[in-house]
């Protein structure tokens, strides 16, 4: 201890650190990088599109040639409701779980169109797994309706047929929207 109450304490020297290495890019470690970056690329690109394929094939009909083969009959089919002037209006109305699915037809003067055998189906815009083939009745001077169990709240594309006997008279092809309970 000194006169002025201060501590001298031996100094002695640190010893010194060791030289670091500096580091040095080699080309192993440039092929791993670039193997590892690509290899992340590739598997999340494989993951997307594996998924994207499960839920929207993008298969829309099955025989594409057989499709086009009627697309003429189509066609005059739709100028001849043209012609007739028939509409049909659909309504989409949730019911519990379920919806009850409505559709007025009616002649260029707004009178009902009667007798018909109708059927329906309704696609879901993303994938044909939920697709819903229906069978609609007539529960007074035309009006068709069918009622089902169970459906997912959305938009839907509504195909509508009616037949008089064994003759498809009319089709309609319609975007109709079930909203939540």
């Amino acid at each position: 201890m000194s006169c002025c109450g201060v501590i001298i304490m031996p100094y002695e020297n640190p010893v010194p650190a060791a030289p670091r290495r500096s580091f040095e890019l080699t080309g192993g470690m440039v092929a791993a990088m670039l193997i590892l970056f690509f290899g992340v690329i590739v598997s999340v690109n494989a993951t997307i599109m594996t998924m994207a394929l499960r839920t929207m094939p993008g298969v829309e009909t099955r025989s594409a040639y057989e499709t086009s083969q009627h697309f003429n009959e189509e066609i005059a089919r739709q100028h001849e409701r043209d012609a007739r002037g028939w509409s049909a209006a659909a309504t989409l109305v949730r019911q519990g779980d379920g919806a009850t699915l409505a559709v007025t037809l009616a002649d260029r003067s707004g009178g009902p169109l009667v007798g018909f055998v109708t059927s329906a189906r309704l696609r879901h815009p993303a994938t044909s797994a939920r697709d819903r083939e229906l069978t609609l009745s007539e529960s007074r001077p035309g009006r068709y309706e069918t009622r089902f169990d169970r459906i997912e709240t959305g938009s839907w594309i509504l195909e509508l047929q009616a037949k008089r006997g064994e003759e498809l008279v009319f089709v309609s092809r319609s975007r109709v929207t079930l909203r939540e309970r």
